[in-house]
């Protein structure tokens, strides 16, 4: 199975440990290329404008990483737009995403919302972004056996689409059958019965979060 880890420029206190991916295919989206050879991780590919590195920064990473694609500072696609569809182009299995939260609101709501988009749907089933207090998956209709992770309490199910119809959940603290909901509508702070729960709904789009105190 191909993984592949994007390390994004977000505040790094939100960062989990990153050993346990260390053999993984990594892309450093602009600071995230040199936070990972600060620990000891060597890219395969940094992309993004480097607005956020110094020359000499820039340079070093250069100097360390085999590919590196630098794109202007004004343009249509966020830097994290650009590193998910590079991941996609190496037709992996799974795509993990670090440092997309905290600090700055509009980039965390790009990089959660930039999944909606339609060149971007290919990524759906793939795509977890993860942080040391939670993890955001966005699905697509149909029906999916969703595990409870590890050292995560809650789950969440927010609709961002204009309307979610159809929506079922089983094994959750608050269950529900066949039922609708509009954009925005936020199903917070249920939580799992058992290790699986099932997830089913026939249109729109959901974004579940596991997340813990």
């Amino acid at each position: 199975m191909m993984r592949i880890c994007l390390l994004l420029g977000g505040p790094l206190a939100n960062v989990p440990d990153l050993s346990p991916y260390k053999a993984d295919y990594w892309i450093g989206i602009d600071r995230g290329a040199l936070r990972l050879l600060n620990q000891g991780i060597m890219p395969q590919t940094a992309l993004g404008d480097f607005d956020s590195l110094s020359t000499k920064e820039l340079v070093f990473v250069r100097e360390q990483v085999t590919t590196v694609k630098q794109y202007p500072a004004e343009k249509d696609q966020t830097d994290a737009m650009i590193g998910v569809l590079y991941a996609l182009a190496q037709q992996p299995d799974e795509i993990l995403i670090f440092g997309a939260t905290g600090g700055r609101m509009d980039h965390l709501l790009a990089n959660l919302f930039m999944l909606t988009y339609d060149e971007y749907q290919a990524a759906i089933p793939l795509t977890t972004f993860i942080d040391k207090q939670n993890r955001f998956k966005l699905y697509q209709p149909g029906k999916y056996a969703i595990t409870k992770e590890d050292g995560m309490t809650y789950v969440a199910f927010t609709v961002v689409s204009d309307k979610v119809d159809g929506l079922t959940l089983e094994g959750f603290k608050y269950p529900l059958t066949n039922a609708s909901y509009r954009f925005g509508s936020a199903l917070s702070s249920n939580e799992f019965i058992e290790r699986e729960g099932v997830l089913a709904f026939s249109n729109g789009l959901i974004l579940m979060s596991q997340s813990k105190d």
